[in-house]
């Protein structure tokens, strides 16, 4: 997994390196559902150019406390590829969401602890509030390939994975509000 995360990252700054830094706006932005979940959050989008931009978005929850018998840490990095149909970063947008996960849950006496990769699709609207403010409502469904160690408290931990599966996830699921640089 942290080879896959390493290959995105370097893809990702070959692509942004190409781009003419004149030409593009950026945004700094924060997703307030992630932050109710106490998962502290980070994300940055670039316009490319007149319909499309890329969000990369750095979500983690390295807290470790139980609530109602569950408890979860995570660490998960989610760029997207968007295109908007009015200008960017204004009105309705789609886009192409990639997911790249590792967690560790507890839930009463049950361990999954593992990683998670997956795309999907995903709808969103940005409400312009100023010049340099905006408020963006997202939401996307995609599948993804979970390996986990799947194993009972006072088990021994498997060797290798033994949780190999495919599953529909909300991909995305946000509302943020962002910062436009200009």
């Amino acid at each position: 997994m942290k080879k896959f995360l390493f290959r995105l990252l370097c893809v990702v700054t070959a692509i942004l390196s190409t781009q003419f830094v004149n030409a593009q706006r950026v945004a700094l932005k924060s997703n307030l559902i992630d932050w109710a979940t106490l998962s502290p959050n980070l994300a940055l989008e670039m316009r490319l150019n007149g319909r499309l931009t890329l969000d990369i978005s750095a979500t983690t929850h390295p807290f470790s406390f139980t609530i109602a018998d569950i408890k979860a840490t995570h660490a998960r990095l989610q760029p997207e590829l968007r295109y908007w149909f009015n200008r960017p970063m204004a009105r309705h947008f789609v886009g192409l969401s990639f997911l790249g996960a590792l967690y560790n849950v507890r839930f009463k006496e049950h361990w999954y602890e593992g990683d998670m990769w997956g795309a999907g699709l995903s709808y969103g609207y940005a409400f312009v509030l100023s010049k340099h403010w905006n408020m963006e409502a997202t939401l996307g469904v995609g599948m993804a390939r979970l390996r986990a160690f799947d194993y009972r408290e006072g088990e021994e931990k498997p060797d290798t994975p033994n949780l190999r599966k495919w599953s529909p996830v909300p991909i995305r699921l946000g509302l943020s509000f962002s910062y436009i640089f200009k």
